[in-house]
Parts: structure tokens; C-alpha cells; sequence
């Protein structure tokens, strides 16, 4: 595990696209985590989100504490176990979609009725078209992935 705090204008610059992102405020020190591969970003020392491809999206942790308003795709329950074992999130199993969501934007998968959230992901289609047949987000950050389970043993 490697850690490094991020300096403030760096810091400052991460928050400001999660803001864009997921529409969440967020202020604090900001530390980079790496782990397997894989890297989390601490604000204040909570696992609030993740760097993906130079990108920074909340993590799932992020959502469960701050319920974003946009970007909400919910599953049925068939759908759950795929999803914690790293599949993609497949339009079948989806029973509604933020309308707002966009081809390429963050979005969080939630399952049906309970409304937990399972993981955090990219559109591959625009929510008005996540149903149907084939994928619609692909899942970069799920409950049990080696990041999650880096903090939450």
C-alpha cells in the first residue's frame, strides 16, 4: 500500500471534478491510496472516492454517505450477485435509469427496494436506452473489490 497526500492545488483539483462528477461538495485533505493497482482517495481519511483511467469518481463508500441526486441506475435483485463479482452492469437486469445520465458519465448502481448502493460505474449508453438487451455501465469500483475490502475487512 502506498499512501501520498495530495499538495492543495492538487487536492483542490480532484475535488472540483468530483463535484462536477456527482454534484457532491467535498472539502479536506485529500490523500492518493494505492492498493493492487488500483487507487482510492481519502478526503479527511474516509475512502470517498476512487481515480479510474486519470478520473476521479465517487466510490461506493462516497455514495452510501452522500446519496448523490443524479445518476441513479437500480437493478433487480437477479442482478446483484453478477455485479459483486465484477461484471458489468447489463440492461436486462435494470428496472429504471436517471434519464439525465449521458454515454460516458459517472453513475452508481443501487438494487431494487432497498436501494443499497453495489457499485459506481460508467454509461455505455444514455440512461433514456438502459433498457433492452446488451451491456449499459460498466462497473469499475463494486462492494468486495480489493479496494473496498482494503477498508472494509
Amino acid at each position: 500500500m502506498k499512501r501520498q497526500m495530495l499538495r492543495k492545488k492538487e487536492a483542490r483539483s480532484v475535488l472540483q471534478e468530483i463535484k462536477m462528477r456527482s454534484g457532491i461538495e467535498l472539502e479536506g485533505s485529500v490523500e492518493r491510496v494505492e492498493i493492487n493497482g488500483k487507487t482510492a482517495i481519502l478526503v479527511n481519511g474516509e475512502f470517498i472516492a476512487i481515480e479510474y483511467s486519470g478520473l476521479y469518481y465517487l466510490s461506493v463508500y462516497g455514495i452510501m454517505k452522500f446519496k448523490p441526486k443524479r445518476g441513479k441506475v437500480v437493478v433487480d435483485k437477479g442482478a446483484v450477485n453478477f455485479i459483486l463479482n465484477g461484471a458489468d452492469v447489463m440492461k436486462p437486469g435494470i428496472v429504471e435509469a436517471d434519464d439525465r445520465i449521458k454515454k460516458g458519465d459517472f453513475c452508481y448502481v443501487v438494487v431494487e427496494e432497498k436501494e443499497i448502493p453495489l457499485a459506481v460505474g460508467i454509461a455505455l449508453v444514455d440512461g433514456s436506452d438502459m433498457k433492452g438487451r446488451g451491456k449499459a455501465v460498466k462497473n469499475i469500483h463494486h462492494i468486495k473489490d480489493k479496494l473496498w475490502r482494503a477498508f472494509f475487512k
